[in-house]
């Protein structure tokens, strides 16, 4: 049988392990330095803001081939132009698995949410597995290297807790 008291003492610290710990400092500072601009940037089809976000170096690693990221920023700069002219927005969402950080690298991994809407106001999302190495250069958050893995289901991207 329990004793009384180390059952009253389980009772009251269990429920406080289990209570998601609030975002440490350095992920509040890479999220304002890198995944809201991102998403505001998309909103916004403005790939010279998205463009900021990442360090002058970066990679993206996609399943068949890796690139500089000035490259693929020119691409997808030409498909928000292309886009907005059909009237299409965009927006993309993450959501994390694993954030890992000291005061001058990070390494995050998760999914991303990206939702196209069309003129007539039908929206189709996708859902990619995402990696992502950061860095700190000159006071702020970059994306040095950032890799987009297979695309998953929703119920994936539902499993996961919002920001």
């Amino acid at each position: 049988m329990a004793h009384p008291a180390r059952t009253a003492l389980l009772g009251l610290i269990v429920p406080v392990l289990f209570v998601p710990a609030p975002p440490s400092p350095t992920t509040a500072a890479i999220d304002a330095d890198v995944w809201t601009p991102v998403a505001a940037s998309v909103v916004n089809d403005d790939i010279a803001a998205m463009g900021r976000v990442y360090h002058p170096a970066a990679v993206l690693v996609a399943a068949d081939r890796t690139q500089p990221i000035a490259q693929v920023l020119t691409g997808w700069g030409k498909d928000m132009v292309a886009n907005k002219a059909r009237g299409i927005r965009a927006t993309v969402e993450f959501r994390f698995t694993k954030r890992q950080d000291d005061a001058e690298t990070a390494f995050e991994a998760g999914m991303f949410k990206y939702t196209v809407t069309d003129r007539s106001g039908v929206s189709t999302p996708s859902f990619v597995r995402m990696e992502a190495l950061l860095v700190k250069s000159q006071g702020k958050w970059r994306i040095l290297m950032e890799r987009q893995l297979e695309t998953v289901t929703e119920a994936a991207w539902n499993a996961l807790p919002a920001r």
